[in-house]
């Protein structure tokens, strides 16, 4: 079963998005979190850490599991994703390749709203991960 690690990437209460590019055969033109495939011999963290540098130029610093669900698709074709609040990064989260076309940052009644999210699961998820506070040093 394939399994996918997500970076939100959280700032003032808001989440980073990334809208995906028409030319994608899966979910185009919709919003969803910086992330892929994690690679035989990874663990999802460094999975995660790994796309955030390659999607958006970013290398987190400072993150904690969010959790993770299963969707179900034909027979056979589930996929597990696993989400990550990243709250420090060093880096300006910048498009870098053409998997996706535009970055913006989204509160909690604007995920819920107005973004059309490839995986409509995430959206509690990332209404609840934009309003907890940072953990503690």
């Amino acid at each position: 079963m394939p399994e996918i690690a997500m970076g939100a990437l959280i700032q003032n209460g808001t989440v980073l998005l990334a809208r995906r590019s028409s030319r994608r055969t899966v979910h185009p033109d919709r919003w969803s979190l910086p992330g892929g495939h994690i690679e035989d011999g990874e663990d999802a963290e460094t999975a995660m850490r790994r796309e955030l540098m390659e999607e958006i130029g970013v290398t987190p610093q400072r993150w904690q599991f969010a959790g993770k669900f299963v969707l179900e698709g034909r027979p056979g074709a589930s996929v597990t994703f696993h989400l990550y609040r990243v709250d420090q990064w060093h880096g300006d989260p910048r498009l870098i390749d053409d998997e996706h076309t535009e970055l913006r940052w989204f509160g909690a009644a604007a995920i819920e709203s107005e973004a059309e999210l490839a995986l409509p699961q995430l959206g509690k998820m990332l209404a609840n991960v934009a309003m907890q506070r940072s953990r503690k040093d």
